[in-house]
């Protein structure tokens, strides 16, 4: 499995570390924003393999979706609800030009969602560095001579 690169954009700076923490994995590269704006103002630095928009009434909506130019609809989203949000309508994002949208409820899903889209095959297993000491060592007495 390559690196993949995951934007989480929400103007909540808690709740983004805390969905970052959540969904993170080695083979990942996350980046965080406070609004999708940000997300694509140096993009020859990092291109997005998935962005995750936290919706949140009156700083990030639907509404904002609609001035991604149309080279980046086809990065996938994934649009996530929080309780004072309206409803998303999927089919009306895909009418305007956005191929892979998904909604999510919860960070849960989110992760499901961020492994099927990023690691189809499944995570690759972390790597783990064996301990210096072996556990139960003893080591040998010291001679004095």
């Amino acid at each position: 499995m390559e690196y993949k690169t995951l934007f989480i954009v929400d103007p909540v700076k808690s709740e983004r570390i805390q969905l970052a923490k959540f969904v993170k994995h080695e083979k990942f590269t996350i980046l965080t924003f406070v609004a999708l704006a940000d997300c694509f103002k140096r993009v020859g630095i990092l291109n997005p393999d998935l962005i995750v928009y936290v919706l949140r009434k009156g700083k990030t909506e639907t509404q904002h979706l609609l001035s991604v130019k149309d080279k980046y609809k086809s990065v996938p989203f994934i649009l996530v609800t929080t309780p004072d949000t309206l409803d998303v309508n999927l089919l009306q994002l895909k009418e305007k030009g956005f191929t892979a949208a998904h909604k999510a409820g919860n960070n849960e899903k989110v992760r499901e969602i961020v492994i099927e889209l990023l690691a189809p095959d499944g995570l690759a297993p972390r790597t783990e560095t064996p301990h210096p000491v072996p556990h139960g060592f003893q080591p040998l007495p010291s001679n004095p001579a």
